[in-house]
């Protein structure tokens, strides 16, 4: 099977992936502009094809344009010959075809009967449009070339208000040629703005628009042979109906050994007069500008840290993807618990954006102290972890920053004249969890909890959540130890009593025997039991057991012992077996699912990165290291070939289904990102976060002997050599900085200048 070196290579100096073959699936990339009034997330693959949607401040959504419905073509002229960038869908045959991927664009190339085709798509940050396209077309020959270009979208326009509510479409589309292109228009009366609306429109030599797919394609409708190949032109057709696109021709004369440049742009605006405006200010000259400031921005995030552990793929995934990754939940209308999670992590690569959107995704807390699922649009159905995550990432946040009044700042609560402090934010999510009980005094798992699968239902009656009460243990510490920081005795006395109290109920009523059940249903039913046939362990119970310190130590033993017997698949960890063969009440909707397939007995990469922080918490370093590789798009046991996963993106999951085993499920969207950086950076390379400076711990493998980490850390840069040539590989025996020994493993807080760290394990 074949290996991400197969299909092509990171190139850490140009900061991109470099595709050279044809990828076993659609390899995409993903774009965004800045948070703010506007927020566009593109995401684009090697065909030049995707999805484009915006989200406005108060969280209304228009998506533009989906999968397989966008594409650049080529014609010659002379020849008739029509060809894309990436060689498809038409079948036209080229040469030289290559994809950069880089963060802040996706780059496109080829060669086509001596005509090189560059096609660059990226997000300006700074002007509202969309997305652009650059193309530059090289004549290699030593003839003159007369070319048309024929930008292709078909729009969507549907979306959802700032309640979530779905807002159809019902669209028609212009050809307007002052503006030099098409703008289409959702008609639907439901519409909440006067923004949905989308346009394809050229900077260049405008030849002709199109408004309606039938119009471009034959009777087929395949866009692997659309009219053009016949030396069909645009004729200023308009169009009503679920098939409006737009179709945008422009035409090039290039003289031998020469090139020239068109530029489109394809986005999102309130109408004709907003799109004469961003045309006049955007010429070549600004395109080229807002490319290089996207370019300057990424840089600045990659360099917040870079990781040399002699895995060549790991490491470039760390250093250039995963931070945009992170990125993606600043921007993108996902829940609390995604925001949250991934800002803990983030903190590492952008505080001050992340900090900002944990105080934001605050501001969505009821005064009772829970939280809606989803903020801006909001969806308002209450899960029972929520509450658990402010009580993760806040006390990250702070230490993180080492700055304690990020507690005093003033945040409103959601639907409520009233404001509170961080502090009094974190105190209501303690008191609501302490008093949002069941049967046994355990969390209430409400509609759900992390696992959306393990929903409500009549048959299973009230259940409580063991992983939520667990998640609550975790942030009672956090709990302890801030109110300790900042001298609020009255609640660290009340964080640890909770904290006891739980400890005690998990192991009295969850505890199976060899593992921590999963849900305690009101009728007795255990899921996650020994006593089932089928879900019988679930990961997260045994993870979070450990993670929150509640389980004796012959009990975190026995428990992580079961993991590996039954959940340690070669692709993965499933997040529970066997798998639910047939729909079972007691359960929900997970029992529903394909069996082994995402939630049902999947190896579902989020979970098994909360299992490898645990495995570090444990002192097993060999595991963690091996449950790291096991998330990567690099897994020895599961190459791309099989997976088919972008190597620069992590996934929710892989398939353990006989006929799809090891096929990856989503990339760039999931929390698996923050978490595996949280696994590599702070737990198996140790450089982590505290508050009283940054501390080494380090959990590595054996069979890395050298490890070279670079951190950025509260203003100043530390550059860490680990030395684990005497293969103890967990904690520190000597810690020198600038060439000075210092006393334990936590790093003087510099706040400024680059300091050379030595560490012998």
């Amino acid at each position: 099977m074949k290996k991400i070196d197969d299909y092509g290579f990171f190139d850490q100096k140009k900061g991109c992936f470099v595709l050279t073959e044809e990828p076993p699936r659609k390899w995409r990339n993903f774009h965004f502009n800045s948070v703010g009034e506007h927020e566009v997330v593109c995401e684009v693959s090697n065909l030049g094809d995707g999805q484009l949607f915006v989200r406005d401040s108060v969280g209304r959504t228009v998506t533009l344009s989906v999968w397989d419905a966008q594409y650049l073509y080529i014609r010659d002229e002379d020849s008739g010959r029509v060809f894309n960038p990436w060689g498809c869908p038409v079948a036209t045959e080229v040469t030289e075809r290559l994809c950069h991927y880089y963060t802040e664009k996706t780059v496109i190339s080829c060669v086509c009967d001596e005509l090189r085709v560059t096609q660059t798509i990226f997000v300006p940050r700074d002007h509202m449009v969309g997305e652009i396209w650059s193309v530059r077309v090289d004549n290699l020959s030593d003839r003159p070339r007369k070319i048309s270009l024929f930008a292709y979208s078909k729009f969507n326009l549907s979306g959802r208000d700032e309640n979530n509510a779905f807002v159809p479409a019902e669209n028609v589309s212009e050809v307007f040629p002052e503006i030099g292109g098409v703008l289409v228009t959702n008609r639907n009366t439901l519409v909440p703005s006067d923004r949905f609306k989308g346009y394809l429109v050229a900077l260049g030599q405008f030849a002709g628009g199109c408004g309606y797919r039938d119009h471009f394609t034959r009777a087929d409708l395949g866009y692997g042979a659309p009219k053009i190949l016949w030396g069909w032109n645009c004729g200023n057709e308009s169009g009503y109906g679920p098939d409006c696109c737009a179709v945008v021709q422009t035409t090039l004369g290039i003289a031998p050994k020469s090139s020239a440049r068109e530029d489109f742009l394809h986005g999102q605006c309130s109408g004709l007069e907003e799109i004469k405006k961003i045309r006049s200010v955007l010429t070549p000259a600004t395109i080229d500008e807002q490319m290089e400031i996207q370019r300057l921005a990424r840089a600045k995030r990659t360099a917040s840290f870079h990781i040399d552990t002699g895995h060549k793929n790991l490491d470039s995934l760390f250093n250039i993807f995963v931070k945009n990754q992170l990125s993606r939940y600043l921007i993108e209308g996902v829940g609390f618990r995604d925001n949250l999670q991934n800002d803990n992590a983030g903190a590492l690569v952008d505080t001050d954006a992340h900090l900002k959107n944990t105080l934001f995704q605050l501001s969505s807390q009821y005064a009772d102290g829970s939280f809606p699922l989803g903020f801006r649009p909001a969806r308002k159905h209450k899960f029972s972890d929520q509450p658990t995550y402010p009580l993760l990432t806040i006390p990250g946040l702070v230490d993180e920053t080492g700055d304690l009044s990020i507690l005093d700042r003033a945040v409103p609560f959601f639907e409520s004249d009233e404001t509170g402090s961080v502090w009094q934010h974190l105190i209501r999510c303690m008191r609501y969890l302490a008093g949002d009980l069941g049967a046994n005094g355990l969390c209430n798992q409400r509609i759900a909890d992390w696992n959306d699968g393990l929903e409500a239902t009549h048959e299973a009656g009230e259940r409580e959540s063991v992983m939520v009460s667990q998640q609550f243990c975790y942030g009672l510490l956090q709990m302890e130890r801030m109110a300790g920081l900042i001298g609020d005795t009255a609640v660290s006395k009340e964080a640890r009593q909770i904290y006891d109290t739980f400890a005690r109920r998990i192991n009295d009523v969850a505890w199976d025997g060899q593992w921590y059940v999963r849900t305690i249903c009101g009728d007795g039913y255990r899921i996650g039991s020994s006593q089932n046939n089928e879900g019988r362990i679930f990961v997260n119970t045994q993870s979070w057991a450990i993670l929150s310190r509640i389980a004796p130590p012959d009990r975190a033993q026995s428990c992580m012992d079961a993991v590996e017997e039954w959940l340690n698949e070669p692709i993965g960890y499933r997040i529970c077996a066997p798998a639910f063969t047939q729909y079972d009440p007691r359960v929900g909707k997970i029992s529903n699912g394909m069996p082994g397939h995402i939630e049902n007995a999947g190896c579902y990469c989020h979970a098994s990165a909360f299992k490898g922080v645990a495995d570090c918490v444990a002192g097993r370093s060999e595991k963690a290291w091996e449950t790291l590789l096991k998330l990567a798009p690099d897994n020895p046991n599961n190459p791309v070939s099989q997976s088919k996963i972008e190597p620069f993106s992590f996934t929710n999951s892989y398939s353990s289904v006989p006929h799809c085993y090891g096929q990856a499920g989503y990339p760039w969207r999931t929390g698996t990102a923050g978490w595996a950086t949280l696994l590599l950076i702070e737990h198996i390379l140790g450089a982590r976060r505290n508050f009283a400076g940054l501390e080494i711990d380090p959990c590595i493998t054996k069979t890395i002997p050298h490890v070279k980490i670079t951190r950025r850390f509260r203003g100043a840069l530390y550059h860490i050599a680990l030395d684990n040539t005497a293969g103890r590989c967990i904690g520190v025996r000597e810690v020198s900085i600038n060439g000075e020994k210092i006393t334990g493993n936590i790093l003087p807080d510099k706040r400024q200048g680059e300091h050379q760290v030595q560490v012998v394990i």
